[in-house]
């Protein structure tokens, strides 16, 4: 078979996988496992726009016109999370930093993260695929005299570090999967903030997508209820781009800390194809955000996220 030939199978076969890709995408309110391909927006609009001039050289016009026509509408779609918009804060007090990172429980490097931390002190740390080895690593962390780690051999040991008194901080099950998550209230420079730890399921099967769905919904209920100024932090295994983070922004009334500042993945980071943003802080309307970035590779498939907040002038 000619190479032209084998080519255009190759890019016609493509174009069928992105319109089904797509597909799939646009039918995520649907729920699993149609929410998967939500995630992937920006890399769905690369793919569109790769493939269009290649259909354009094959000489396969309404084929172009398609690839180009799903390239133009992913890009509008995905375009929100890409571009610095973040107005400048109205902020009052003493910056409070709070920190979140996924360790990876199979992560041996443990000192890169230390020193990483250690050159970037926060007020608040949150850590997600605590082992029992990585809890005695912490152990020597000095400039954090609170602390709850609930160590796990698997990937949902958690922990929460803190340079300021708890009033209360104990384990949650969100899901009722024997998934811990970590809520209470931290006293900072004399105000009460209610912290929730969380690390969702990985919603690979329709029985994670659930439980992870379930964390979110007591999540956005625990913020509800509390009548303080709220902090939800960690690996939420979903992207700004699904439904049901949108959800959860609109039942607990949060903000997104990294919201207008650009594409910043924390997820992949070094391999485009699969980059996304999953770990997050979110905020009550009584915080304000001064700043947030996404940190270095620190040795996990995660990267840390650093956000520095203050409340919100009155």
């Amino acid at each position: 078979m000619a190479p032209s030939r084998i080519a255009d199978r190759w890019i016609v076969a493509g174009l069928a996988g992105l319109c089904a890709a797509s597909a799939a995408a646009w039918l995520a309110p649907v729920g699993w496992p149609f929410e998967l391909f939500s995630h992937f927006r920006l890399q769905l609009a690369a793919t569109a726009a790769l493939l269009a001039p290649a259909l354009w050289w094959l000489q396969r016009r309404r084929a172009t016109a398609l690839a180009a026509g799903l390239a133009i509408v992913h890009f509008a779609l995905a375009a929100p999370g890409l571009w610095i918009t973040a107005p400048a804060p109205s902020c009052g007090g003493t910056p409070l930093v709070v920190v979140t990172a996924n360790v990876e429980y199979s992560n041996h490097d443990r000192r890169r993260f230390l020193r990483w931390l250690a050159a970037q002190p926060a007020d608040i740390v949150v850590l997600q695929e605590v082992t029992s080895a990585w809890a005695t690593a912490l152990s020597a962390l000095p400039g954090y005299p609170h602390r709850r780690i609930l160590a796990r051999e698997d990937p949902y040991g958690i922990a929460v570090l803190s340079r300021w008194p708890f009033e209360a901080v104990e384990p949650v099950d969100l899901a009722d999967d024997a998934s811990p998550s970590v809520e209470g209230i931290v006293r900072v420079r004399g105000q009460s903030i209610s912290l929730l730890a969380l690390h969702t399921r990985w919603p690979i099967t329709p029985k994670l997508w659930r439980s992870r769905d379930r964390s979110l919904l007591r999540a956005a209920a625990h913020a509800r209820e509390r009548a303080l100024p709220t902090i939800a932090a960690g690996d939420l295994n979903l992207s700004p781009d699904s439904p049901a983070f949108a959800r959860l922004l609109e039942e607990a009334s949060f903000a997104d800390t990294l919201a207008g500042r650009g594409w910043q993945p924390t997820w992949m980071a070094g391999f485009w194809p699969l980059a996304l943003r999953i770990d997050h802080v979110l905020v009550s309307p009584a915080l304000c955000v001064e700043h947030a970035e996404v940190g270095p590779d620190v040795g996990s498939d995660h990267r840390p996220l650093v956000v520095r907040l203050g409340l919100r002038a009155r």
